[in-house]
């Protein structure tokens, strides 16, 4: 039996990189490049937009993760400011380049509970 359609459902099948149509196939074909159609289900799941909201999230998450880290380093060890930029910078660029297609599945799941999709699109 297929589980409902709900936005909680998509949204889990994306963060798991899973296609949010079947819950099985792999969403993407490479690091951001959605895959289309789906191995398993078929469902053409580059008719969803994606293109800017995963960046923003990504963004906002991130930047609660990292700045609150930097404060706290900074107030207790004092580092001089290039051994702090040498240290969080780096950080920063992974944990973005990580949580990036973990944003963007979640978008597209998104998008496919609430039958969001780009206006050029033919169902």
């Amino acid at each position: 039996m297929p589980e409902e359609k709900t936005i909680w459902t998509g949204i889990r099948r994306g963060l798991a990189l899973r296609c949010p149509n079947c819950g099985r196939g792999r969403l993407y074909a490479g690091y951001l490049r959605i895959r289309s159609p789906c191995e398993v289900c078929g469902t053409d799941n580059t008719m969803y937009p994606s293109d800017d909201f995963p960046p923003y999230v990504t963004i906002l998450l991130s930047g609660h993760i990292i700045i609150p880290s930097f404060i706290v380093t900074d107030n207790a060890y004092a580092l001089p400011f290039w051994i702090e930029g040498a240290i969080f910078l780096p950080i920063t660029l992974i944990l973005c380049l990580l949580m990036l297609p973990v944003t963007k599945g979640a978008t597209v799941g998104l998008c496919w509970a609430t039958d969001l999709t780009r206006q050029d699109a033919v169902k």
